[in-house]
């Protein structure tokens, strides 16, 4: 069993024991089992799925970095959301904000703000999207 630790700025969004986890790496998904290499590396905004006893877990993570064990994974991200927590519609509202935002920008500051919650709004309108299907 893996021990899994997701963290963003805000909590600890989810920590489980695990069969497997599989992560969005900064050049494509990788999938930890028990007894994996030590790696560390970037991910990317997307999905991580947790394989737990009692199925599985999904969740939405933006970027940041994995440390990966023999015994865990730590994900250390800019944020996190449990696919279940997601609210499809106030995420379409983030979505038009941030676009918004991100064409009468004023500044630099202002476009990374933007282009942060743009992705993060749509990570989170995948997973909905995918949770309904």
């Amino acid at each position: 069993m893996l021990n899994l630790k997701v963290i963003s700025p805000e909590k600890i969004v989810l920590e489980a024991e695990c069969r497997s986890v599989t992560l969005p790496a900064s050049d494509g998904q990788i999938t930890v089992y028990s007894n994996h290499a030590p790696l560390y590396t970037l991910i990317a905004p997307g999905e991580v799925v947790a394989r737990t006893e009692k199925g599985e877990i999904s969740l939405g993570v933006g970027s940041g970095f994995a440390n990966i064990t023999s015994s865990g994974v730590t994900l250390l991200a800019n944020f996190g959301v449990l696919t279940d927590e997601i609210d499809a519609v106030r995420a379409q509202d983030a979505k038009a904000r941030a676009e918004e935002l991100i064409k009468n920008r004023k500044s630099e500051q202002d476009l990374a703000l933007a282009s942060a919650e743009l992705s993060r709004s749509l990570v989170e309108l995948k997973l909905a999207s995918k949770r309904r299907n």
